[in-house]
């Protein structure tokens, strides 16, 4: 699994990077935003024999993208969840690299596309309980103009992993862990 987010981490840092040259020539603004975001969410931890019931919490994503071409952003995009009640607690962490489409290039309306890798966690005073697994996220925004630099940006996006490898206080489980996210919030970006 280690080698599978070394390998997501590589091809966001890869998509990033463009020569100089093709910057040089290319007509694109070439503009880098980051993204802060605080949601509601619900997290749940599915497998073939779970419930896969989602707990309330509170939840949140950290973006950083840049402008491909027109009407289309790269970037990465780490989505967390927390939930605590009744001696124990749950979360959620994501890495997506991800994609953001603009049916109309200047306007405000996105979609966003990723796969990466997630990690649910579930712990209490006597086990702990964690799956990661590939998963993809889909969304979608509307970015309200504060200022030149600034934006508003209310979200909604649901995050789906399964085929992770599951272990209870460390002992494997099933290879059929997964893990679902849905969010919806507000963010902050900067660009």
């Amino acid at each position: 699994m280690r080698f599978l987010v070394r390998s997501v981490a590589l091809v966001a840092l890869m998509a990033a990077a463009t020569p100089a040259g093709a910057q040089a020539r290319s007509s694109v603004p070439r503009d880098q935003s980051i993204t802060l975001g605080l949601s509601k969410g619900a997290g749940a931890l599915t497998c073939p024999f779970c419930t896969g019931t989602g707990k309330g919490g509170v939840a949140g994503l950290l973006a950083v993208d840049r402008s491909f071409r027109r009407g289309v952003r790269l970037g990465l995009e780490l989505d967390w969840w927390m939930h605590a009640g009744a001696g124990d607690s749950r979360s959620v962490m994501a890495a997506i690299p991800m994609v953001q489409f603009y049916p109309a290039p200047a306007g405000p309306l996105f979609f966003k596309v990723g796969f990466g890798v997630s990690r649910f966690s579930a712990t209490s005073d006597e086990e702990e309980l964690r799956t990661t697994a590939p998963s993809g996220i889909i969304g979608l925004g509307w970015e309200f103009r504060l200022s030149s630099h600034t934006l508003l940006v209310p979200y909604l996006s649901w995050l789906n992993g399964a085929g992770g490898n599951m272990r209870l206080n460390g002992a494997h489980v099933t290879d059929f862990g997964g893990v679902t996210l849905l969010q919806y919030g507000v963010a902050w970006s900067r660009r």
